[in-house]
């Protein structure tokens, strides 16, 4: 499918941030360790319109790591600046950045919106308060939710950036962060489960035996039921994992469920999952030995799952009927006698 969306991204590293989160270490995570520089961030913006394909219909240049309106405003204004300069020749068609609940006040929204940002990404990782806590994250549930009303207030695109997983998280408080986030109305989210990052907190209580992150399988099975919640309540789930990284970067991750293609597994448990829901619904009200299920062309790939395990998997929960799967131009599986 080709790309239409084009992201310019330009990482702060722990910038603007006051203190150290127990999980963090965005110099390995961004594979950068200084502040852009006004002659980078140019050259940098230059290169990539010069290398955008036909069919793109949204550039936007993003500010991502640290917490962007916790830089000091003079340093806002000039990475502003530029990247406004850009916008205002109509080179780009948006702005974003990322900052903490408790970096957002009038002032910050009132100068973001003074230089035509468009989405406001807030780290809450967790509606919980033991787990904020134990994660030492410095800002409470409420700052979570009146940053995102004063964010939406304002007129900002707000996407909300959720990290299952965390020292005192559980399947069931994980759920209910979820539930809670669709209370807020954000126009997305980001998931990232925890993983065990090289020079961290997190890193010291892991080897003292204190944490214990996800297995993989355990992070799909959550992260796909948590994935239902948004997509039910038409919320789009922008990213689901990190970024894959080069070797030199995924060396620094310790332990926990890291995947370079950890959101395409998450889809795959989720179509697993509905369309075990729909086979078991269908038979009992029809008696059949055979089924014929015919199944999206445009996402066969998620439906089938890696070395279409999926597809086994159903067979062998079903092994009492003969299930026939064909792809199909439909928006949702069909199920039929054969």
């Amino acid at each position: 499918m080709p790309k239409t969306h084009v992201t310019i991204p330009f990482f702060i590293p722990h910038s603007g941030c006051r203190h150290r989160c127990v999980f963090c270490n965005q110099i390995y995570t961004s594979n950068t360790r200084s502040l852009p520089d006004e002659e980078y961030m140019v050259k940098k913006i230059e290169q990539y319109l010069q290398t955008i394909k036909t069919g793109v219909t949204h550039i936007e240049i993003a500010f991502f790591g640290g917490s962007f309106t916790g830089l000091d405003e003079e340093i806002q204004k000039n990475y502003l600046a530029i990247a406004h300069s850009y916008h205002s020749l109509h080179k780009i068609d948006g702005i974003r950045l990322s900052t903490r609940p408790d970096y957002i006040t009038h002032r910050t929204l009132s100068l973001l919106r003074e230089y035509h940002v468009t989405t406001v990404e807030l780290g809450a990782q967790s509606m919980h308060a033991d787990v904020l806590q134990q994660s030492q994250r410095g800002h409470t549930v409420q700052d979570i939710i009146d940053a995102s009303k004063l964010i939406k207030e304002y007129g900002f695109n707000l996407v909300i950036q959720l990290m299952p997983g965390l020292p005192s998280d559980s399947f069931e408080k994980s759920i209910e962060t979820a539930y809670k986030t669709v209370l807020l109305q954000p126009d997305g989210v980001r998931i990232y489960p925890t993983v065990v990052i090289k020079d961290t907190q997190l890193e010291t209580l892991y080897k003292e035996g204190k944490y214990m992150p996800l297995l993989l399988d355990e992070a799909i099975e959550l992260c796909a039921h948590i994935y239902s919640l948004f997509t039910t309540n038409n919320i789009p789930v922008i990213r689901m994992g990190l970024h894959p990284f080069d070797d030199a970067v995924a060396d620094t991750i310790i332990a926990g469920p890291y995947h370079p293609s950890f959101g395409y597994l998450v889809k795959s448990r989720y179509f697993r999952n509905t369309l075990e829901d729909r086979i078991k619904t269908f038979l009992q009200n029809n008696s059949t030995q055979t089924l014929a299920i015919e199944l999206p062309q445009h996402n066969i790939a998620e439906y089938y799952g890696p070395h279409k395990e999926n597809i086994a998997f159903l067979r062998i929960v079903f092994n009492t009927v003969t299930l026939q799967f064909h792809s199909a131009d439909t928006q949702e599986p069909v199920l039929l006698k054969a």
